[in-house]
């Protein structure tokens, strides 16, 4: 069965958008030096974000599944947006959006188990959706 998720943003003043999702409140704003506020996180902030929580959630879903101890993780998210030319030095299939991932865990955690968990952290949904792609549409309220 499908999952559905929905969302509401707002925006009223400068580039300040206010988000609902379920009972929860979010912003997202552009910093000072571009005309705003810097109220809170940049969209593309919001998608680390995202991908983070989403790796995290995962990564506790599989231990808690295995039974395997996990004391928790640290995950450090970074995201590129190449030139057009620095896509084309890049080589066929080059993308314009890069995101790493780096995931950091205690020292009890063994390094197999650790090989492991980079492969489970990269089935989580978020990661799942950006690396097949989506379906996005517009139309007017």
């Amino acid at each position: 069965m499908a999952k559905n998720y929905t969302l509401t943003a707002s925006m009223r003043d400068a580039f300040k958008t206010d988000f609902s999702v379920r009972s929860h409140k979010l912003v997202a704003d552009e910093p000072l030096e571009t005309g705003g506020k810097d109220a809170g996180p940049l969209p593309f902030e919001l998608l680390m974000a995202a991908l983070a929580g989403c790796t995290t959630f995962t990564l506790r879903a599989y231990a808690n599944h295995k039974k395997i101890s996990l004391d928790g993780v640290d995950v450090e998210i970074s995201l590129s947006r190449r030139d057009p030319s620095e896509v084309v030095a890049a080589g066929p299939g080059a993308k314009t959006v890069v995101i790493r991932k780096k995931l950091k865990f205690s020292e009890s955690v063994s390094a197999d188990l650790r090989a492991k968990l980079l492969e489970i952290a990269a089935k989580c949904p978020v990661n799942k959706a950006l690396l097949e792609g989506c379906e996005i549409s517009g139309e007017l309220a």
